[in-house]
């Protein structure tokens, strides 16, 4: 069970699980194999390695809310529940179920909102991987609109690379450009369409580095700017002055450090863009404009956060 466990934390640490919903799916399943396979006697013992490996999961990917979220709220369900150990267990696993259950929903629900807003756009331009912006565009082109897209193949990972291959075996009309390349082909682009990683209270984006610029130059030749991203994306921390870290990976990455002395590597993995870049945000909850998205979390959604 440990090994399991640890195989998932490891995976989600060294990029093997990408994509923020992936990320969150990985973290719930892990939780479902503790329960299903722990050998704890009593309730107390149950939780206390339920916490233990939530704690290391969470720590795995630093900005990654919808991670940390998706596990908030399966403890707010432990905290609720009096049963014994057996009973804890059975919550763990319908909690795992549900949670892929409402993934699943919430994805059909973006991808409609999506597809329906990008509905006038015959060129669509985004930025490394997301399942949700790839559902989303698949939908678009499902539904007849002859979509053409342009993927960055996203340094210094490449995961552009996996959304440019998963569109093109869809079907979808795809165009491969390097990162730098985008202020050569926003003229041809009707609306930029990426996922995101967090969003903060404020309405501003966290998302793969270049997304930022992207956004910029978006902004200045008139394009409209998207991000597909459930509400499970937005960390309530930020409502109290929490400042979303950036985490920054291994200089390996970008290149063999050995080979170039006495230079300084850095390697952000994300970067923010300002809400005011933004178009609005597709959510499960539908299109809408990052201004208005606390609004809407603190009506109906802020509270399976916690």
């Amino acid at each position: 069970m440990q090994r399991e466990v640890e195989k998932i934390r490891k995976d989600i640490k060294r990029l093997r699980i990408q994509g923020a919903r992936n990320v969150a799916k990985e973290a719930v399943r892990a939780m479902g194999i503790i329960a299903r396979k722990s050998k704890a006697k009593s309730r107390e013992e149950l939780v206390n390695e339920l916490l233990v490996a939530a704690d290391e999961l969470a720590s795995a990917r630093p900005t990654e809310p919808m991670l940390r979220n998706a596990l908030r709220a399966l403890f707010a369900e432990v905290r609720n529940s009096t049963g014994g150990v057996e009973e804890l267990r059975k919550l763990v696993e319908r909690e795992e179920m549900e949670y892929f259950k409402r993934m699943r929903e919430n994805e059909e629900r973006m991808e409609e909102y999506g597809a329906r807003e990008l509905s006038g756009s015959s060129t669509v331009l985004t930025h490394c991987h997301s399942s949700s912006v790839v559902s989303i565009l698949k939908r678009v082109d499902e539904l007849g609109n002859g979509i053409s897209v342009i993927c960055t193949e996203t340094r210094p990972k490449l995961q552009g690379l996996i959304t440019a291959k998963q569109l093109s075996s869809a079907g979808v009309k795809v165009t491969l450009i390097v990162d730098s390349a985008v202020s050569h082909f926003i003229k041809d682009v009707d609306a930029v369409l990426v996922g995101a990683d967090a969003i903060t209270s404020r309405g501003d984006l966290v998302n793969k580095i270049g997304t930022a610029g992207i956004a910029v130059i978006a902004h200045e030749n008139g394009v409209s700017m998207y991000s597909a991203a459930e509400t499970f994306k937005f960390d309530p921390l930020t409502l109290w002055g929490g400042i979303e870290k950036i985490e920054e990976r291994k200089p390996e990455e970008v290149t063999n450090p050995k080979k170039l002395k006495g230079v300084e590597i850095r390697n952000p993995a994300f970067d923010v863009t300002p809400a005011r870049y933004l178009t609005a945000y597709i959510t499960e909850m539908g299109v809408i404009p990052p201004q208005s998205l606390l609004n809407v979390m603190l009506k109906g959604g802020i509270e399976k956060l916690y």
